[in-house]
């Protein structure tokens, strides 16, 4: 199944949206060596306890964010806290709220996060937090944090604004993740969906259609 999605708008092939297509090309397909990823191979180099290395989903975090100049981000499932290092890469202005209910996940994100002059508060409790402000991003690791409430659309769509956009991982791990990425497609006034395999990315913009595109990634 993994080879179909290769041949599905690889190099922006097919994609009739200008907003899509300057995403899948200056942006998901991009290859950039970003003066940041020094920075955060750096940080994840000062632990002794355990080599992380960046990978491609890692950096698409990063680009993502760098790209629609994020401010504030959520996290829910935020695991040893590689991707908060990539999503507030890019500015020293981001705020991010980070959710990761395992305790050994979150002891080792923590000494990340020591030395990373970031605005991070990280949450270990099973309830997601409630927000005052809407979130220019909000990240759904269902490989770490998979305890999705039945009211999740009423949740994220509190949480979002027009030009927010919703990051689901894992979404194709197994047939309960598959299930739990459906209920968030069904969120209402969602438009585009940019599916990259085990990875999905929504969109509120109201400029956009309501369509769902199949990346190469």
């Amino acid at each position: 199944m993994k080879l179909l999605y290769k041949v599905r708008h690889h190099r922006g092939h097919g994609i009739h949206s200008p907003f899509v297509f300057n995403l899948v090309t200056k942006v998901i397909e991009e290859k950039a060596p970003y003066h940041a990823y020094d920075d955060i191979k750096f940080a994840l180099d000062s632990l002794t306890e355990k080599h992380f290395k960046l990978n491609k989903q890692n950096k698409l975090m990063f680009k993502l964010a760098n790209h629609f100049e994020v401010k504030r981000v959520l996290e829910i499932g935020s695991g040893f806290g590689v991707n908060t290092l990539c999503l507030t890469a890019p500015s020293s202005n981001i705020e991010c709220t980070c959710v990761e209910i395992s305790e050994q996940k979150a002891a080792l994100a923590r000494k990340l996060y020591h030395n990373w002059a970031r605005k991070i508060n990280l949450h270990t409790e099973a309830a997601l937090p409630v927000l005052a402000d809407k979130q220019d991003c909000i990240l759904i690791d269902l490989n770490n944090y998979n305890h999705l409430p039945a009211d999740i659309n009423r949740y994220l769509l509190e949480l979002s604004h027009e030009k927010t956009f919703i990051i689901v991982k894992g979404i194709r791990t197994n047939k309960r993740y598959q299930m739990l990425w459906r209920s968030i497609l069904n969120t209402e006034s969602r438009t585009a969906v940019l599916d990259l395999f085990n990875t999905g990315i929504l969109f509120f913009d109201k400029q956009l259609y309501r369509w769902n595109y199949q990346i190469s990634f």
